[in-house]
């Protein structure tokens, strides 16, 4: 198992709903509804965190909706929208085998079936249809690669690698 950072992001805020200091958040987890357990989120403001307690939550259509001490009122709480939500570490929630936290893969090296050192992963970007991995290559510039079963071939994250199986024309290389 990997170390995990000290803190990780689980959303942003987003817009006030209603009048009482109450905000919509929206989660970057597969776990919204953590959200009802927590009592703390941090939150980086004047360039410190800062700690803010939950007073209550709630998911209304499936997305977290939270009540923070001491913001009472629409414009109050409406100073958070757009700012990330971080959680300490040790609070995120183990994995079933085969799920890996996004602090995992980021640094991992990308190695096809063949032995081909594809690059590191540098960011994994998330899309509707399906999720992409950025790789950096000295080889093969910036790679995009879709993030699908067939391609993807096995992870291991004690050896921080990523094993994989593109299809023919999908990596060329760069001049």
């Amino acid at each position: 198992m990997t170390t995990r950072p000290e803190y990780i992001t689980v959303g942003h805020f987003g817009r006030p709903r209603g009048v009482f200091g109450e905000i919509n958040v929206t989660p970057d987890t597969d776990f919204p509804d953590r959200y009802l357990e927590l009592t703390e989120l941090l939150v980086e403001r004047n360039g410190q965190k800062e700690v803010l307690t939950i007073e209550s939550a709630t998911l209304i259509g499936g997305r977290p909706v939270v009540k923070l001490k001491g913001f009472d009122s629409r414009e109050a709480v409406g100073e958070l929208t757009n700012q990330s939500i971080e959680i300490p570490g040790d609070l995120a929630v183990e994995l079933p085998d085969g799920k890996y936290y996004q602090f995992d893969l980021v640094g991992c090296r990308v190695i096809g079936i063949d032995g081909t050192d594809y690059g590191v992963l540098e960011e994994i970007l998330f899309y509707p249809s399906n999720d992409l991995y950025r790789i950096k290559s000295d080889s093969f510039g910036e790679i995009l690669l879709p993030v699908v079963d067939k391609f993807i071939k096995g992870v291991d994250i004690e050896k921080k690698e990523i094993i994989i199986d593109p299809p023919e024309g999908l990596i060329e290389k760069s001049s």
